[in-house]
Protein backbone atom coordinates (compact mmCIF):
# COMPACT_ATOMS: atom_id res chain seq x y z
CA UNK A 1 0.00 0.00 0.00
CA UNK A 2 3.03 2.35 1.10
CA UNK A 3 4.26 1.83 -2.71
CA UNK A 4 0.34 3.09 -4.02
CA UNK A 5 1.12 6.00 -1.86
CA UNK A 6 4.12 6.98 -3.36
CA UNK A 7 3.20 6.40 -6.95
CA UNK A 8 0.07 8.40 -6.52
CA UNK A 9 2.24 11.51 -4.90
CA UNK A 10 5.29 10.62 -7.98
CA UNK A 11 2.20 11.10 -10.57
CA UNK A 12 0.80 14.41 -8.60
CA UNK A 13 4.20 16.11 -7.72
CA UNK A 14 4.89 15.11 -11.85
CA UNK A 15 1.72 16.94 -13.18
CA UNK A 16 2.34 20.37 -10.76
CA UNK A 17 5.69 20.15 -12.24
CA UNK A 18 4.21 19.98 -15.45
CA UNK A 19 1.70 22.81 -14.62
CA UNK A 20 3.77 25.12 -13.69
CA UNK A 21 6.62 24.89 -16.30
CA UNK A 22 4.14 25.62 -18.44
CA UNK A 23 3.10 28.59 -16.56
CA UNK A 24 6.46 29.86 -16.19
CA UNK A 25 7.34 29.32 -19.92
CA UNK A 26 4.66 31.07 -20.77
CA UNK A 27 5.53 33.98 -18.18
CA UNK A 28 8.90 34.15 -18.49
CA UNK A 29 9.83 32.89 -22.13
CA UNK A 30 10.71 29.45 -22.33
CA UNK A 31 14.32 29.94 -23.50
CA UNK A 32 14.16 32.46 -20.38
CA UNK A 33 13.23 29.91 -17.78
CA UNK A 34 14.97 27.43 -15.61
CA UNK A 35 14.55 24.40 -14.13
CA UNK A 36 15.96 26.40 -10.66
CA UNK A 37 13.06 29.11 -11.21
CA UNK A 38 10.41 26.19 -11.58
CA UNK A 39 11.82 24.48 -8.70
CA UNK A 40 11.77 27.49 -6.76
CA UNK A 41 7.84 28.23 -7.54
CA UNK A 42 7.33 24.60 -6.48
CA UNK A 43 9.04 24.98 -3.31
CA UNK A 44 10.86 21.57 -3.94
CA UNK A 45 14.80 20.95 -5.16
CA UNK A 46 15.93 20.86 -8.76
CA UNK A 47 17.55 17.45 -7.85
CA UNK A 48 13.63 16.46 -7.17
CA UNK A 49 12.72 17.83 -10.70
CA UNK A 50 15.40 15.70 -12.22
CA UNK A 51 14.05 12.83 -11.00
CA UNK A 52 10.92 13.08 -13.35
CA UNK A 53 12.98 15.13 -16.46
CA UNK A 54 16.33 15.06 -17.64
CA UNK A 55 16.29 18.53 -19.08
CA UNK A 56 13.88 21.86 -19.56
CA UNK A 57 13.46 20.20 -22.73
CA UNK A 58 12.36 17.43 -21.95
CA UNK A 59 9.92 19.65 -19.70
CA UNK A 60 8.79 21.09 -22.65
CA UNK A 61 8.13 17.46 -25.01
CA UNK A 62 6.17 15.91 -22.11
CA UNK A 63 4.15 19.40 -21.99
CA UNK A 64 3.97 18.81 -25.84
CA UNK A 65 3.16 15.45 -25.92
CA UNK A 66 0.18 15.86 -23.43
CA UNK A 67 -1.33 18.50 -25.70
CA UNK A 68 -0.85 15.84 -28.54
CA UNK A 69 -2.77 13.32 -26.64
CA UNK A 70 -5.56 15.44 -25.91
CA UNK A 71 -6.06 16.51 -29.10
CA UNK A 72 -5.48 13.18 -31.19
CA UNK A 73 -6.26 9.90 -29.06
CA UNK A 74 -9.59 10.24 -30.47
CA UNK A 75 -8.75 9.48 -33.75
CA UNK A 76 -9.39 5.86 -34.34
CA UNK A 77 -10.84 4.90 -31.27
CA UNK A 78 -10.24 1.00 -31.56
CA UNK A 79 -6.85 1.57 -32.49
CA UNK A 80 -7.57 -1.02 -35.46
CA UNK A 81 -5.60 1.81 -37.90
CA UNK A 82 -9.12 2.24 -40.20
CA UNK A 83 -11.16 5.03 -39.71
CA UNK A 84 -14.87 4.91 -40.08
CA UNK A 85 -16.96 8.00 -40.74
CA UNK A 86 -18.65 7.28 -37.25
CA UNK A 87 -15.04 7.58 -35.53
CA UNK A 88 -13.63 10.66 -37.69
CA UNK A 89 -17.41 11.62 -35.88
CA UNK A 90 -16.04 10.72 -32.74
CA UNK A 91 -13.09 12.25 -33.28
CA UNK A 92 -14.35 15.92 -33.92
CA UNK A 93 -16.83 15.72 -31.03
CA UNK A 94 -13.63 14.51 -28.74
CA UNK A 95 -11.37 17.42 -29.83
CA UNK A 96 -13.99 19.56 -28.87
CA UNK A 97 -14.82 18.42 -25.87
CA UNK A 98 -10.84 18.53 -25.14
CA UNK A 99 -10.61 21.63 -25.81
CA UNK A 100 -13.59 23.24 -23.38
CA UNK A 101 -12.69 20.78 -20.98
CA UNK A 102 -8.83 21.90 -20.73
CA UNK A 103 -9.38 25.38 -21.72
CA UNK A 104 -6.50 26.90 -19.62
CA UNK A 105 -4.33 24.21 -20.69
CA UNK A 106 -4.94 25.10 -24.14
CA UNK A 107 -4.99 28.99 -23.11
CA UNK A 108 -0.98 28.16 -22.29
CA UNK A 109 -0.02 25.91 -24.61
CA UNK A 110 -1.02 28.03 -27.67
CA UNK A 111 0.89 31.22 -25.90
CA UNK A 112 4.19 28.98 -25.64
CA UNK A 113 3.66 28.02 -29.08
CA UNK A 114 3.62 31.32 -30.47
CA UNK A 115 6.72 32.59 -28.64
CA UNK A 116 9.85 32.81 -31.47
CA UNK A 117 12.07 29.28 -31.61
CA UNK A 118 9.56 27.41 -29.23
CA UNK A 119 8.22 25.20 -32.09
CA UNK A 120 11.39 24.50 -33.73
CA UNK A 121 12.06 22.96 -30.26
CA UNK A 122 9.58 20.66 -30.86
CA UNK A 123 8.76 20.18 -34.07
CA UNK A 124 10.23 16.97 -35.22
CA UNK A 125 8.91 15.04 -32.66
CA UNK A 126 5.16 16.87 -32.63
CA UNK A 127 5.70 15.22 -36.40
CA UNK A 128 6.75 11.68 -35.39
CA UNK A 129 3.72 11.49 -32.71
CA UNK A 130 1.31 13.03 -35.22
CA UNK A 131 2.44 11.84 -37.99
CA UNK A 132 0.48 8.19 -37.43
CA UNK A 133 -2.60 10.14 -36.65
CA UNK A 134 -2.27 12.22 -39.96
CA UNK A 135 -1.76 9.15 -41.69
CA UNK A 136 -5.00 7.35 -40.56
CA UNK A 137 -6.93 10.29 -41.53
CA UNK A 138 -4.97 10.48 -44.87
CA UNK A 139 -6.49 6.83 -45.47
CA UNK A 140 -9.54 8.00 -44.51
CA UNK A 141 -10.12 10.49 -47.20
CA UNK A 142 -8.46 8.78 -49.64
CA UNK A 143 -11.18 6.00 -49.07
CA UNK A 144 -14.04 8.67 -49.27
CA UNK A 145 -12.72 9.83 -52.36
CA UNK A 146 -10.77 12.96 -51.76
CA UNK A 147 -9.35 14.89 -55.01
CA UNK A 148 -6.50 15.95 -52.70
CA UNK A 149 -6.35 13.37 -49.00
CA UNK A 150 -3.09 15.13 -47.31
CA UNK A 151 -4.83 18.95 -48.29
CA UNK A 152 -8.22 17.44 -46.76
CA UNK A 153 -6.47 16.31 -43.70
CA UNK A 154 -4.11 19.42 -43.82
CA UNK A 155 -7.64 20.90 -43.88
CA UNK A 156 -9.30 19.77 -41.10
CA UNK A 157 -6.70 19.71 -38.61
CA UNK A 158 -6.14 23.69 -39.67
CA UNK A 159 -9.94 24.37 -39.39
CA UNK A 160 -10.36 22.62 -35.70
CA UNK A 161 -6.71 24.31 -34.61
CA UNK A 162 -8.07 28.02 -35.65
CA UNK A 163 -11.46 27.05 -33.87
CA UNK A 164 -10.03 26.09 -30.85
CA UNK A 165 -7.61 28.93 -30.88
CA UNK A 166 -10.00 31.73 -31.45
CA UNK A 167 -12.18 30.01 -28.59
CA UNK A 168 -9.13 29.84 -26.51
CA UNK A 169 -8.67 33.71 -27.08
CA UNK A 170 -11.97 34.59 -26.21
CA UNK A 171 -14.27 32.08 -24.95
CA UNK A 172 -16.88 34.00 -23.19
CA UNK A 173 -19.62 34.54 -25.91
CA UNK A 174 -17.77 32.61 -29.18
CA UNK A 175 -20.18 30.27 -30.43
CA UNK A 176 -18.09 27.14 -29.77
CA UNK A 177 -20.96 24.85 -30.00
CA UNK A 178 -22.38 26.19 -33.52
CA UNK A 179 -19.05 25.85 -34.63
CA UNK A 180 -18.92 21.71 -33.64
CA UNK A 181 -22.27 21.30 -35.59
CA UNK A 182 -20.77 23.14 -38.21
CA UNK A 183 -17.94 20.87 -38.81
CA UNK A 184 -19.75 17.79 -38.23
CA UNK A 185 -22.08 18.71 -40.40
CA UNK A 186 -19.30 18.69 -43.30
CA UNK A 187 -18.10 15.73 -42.52
CA UNK A 188 -21.22 13.69 -42.17
CA UNK A 189 -22.22 11.53 -45.25
CA UNK A 190 -24.52 9.24 -44.45
CA UNK A 191 -28.34 9.63 -43.57
CA UNK A 192 -28.44 8.11 -41.03
CA UNK A 193 -26.01 10.68 -38.81
CA UNK A 194 -28.05 13.54 -39.48
CA UNK A 195 -29.95 15.52 -37.54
Amino acid sequence: MGATKKTQDDDLLKQDILNIALKIFVRDGYFSATLAIIASELGISEQKIFSFFKTKEDLLHTIVTEAVHLIFDGIDPNQDGELLEIELLFFINDYFDSVEKNLEFFKLFYSLRLQPGVVDEYKHELHEIANSKFNILVDYFRNEGAENPKMETRFLASMLDGIAMNFVLEPDGYPIDEMQQKVLNMYIKKAEFEE
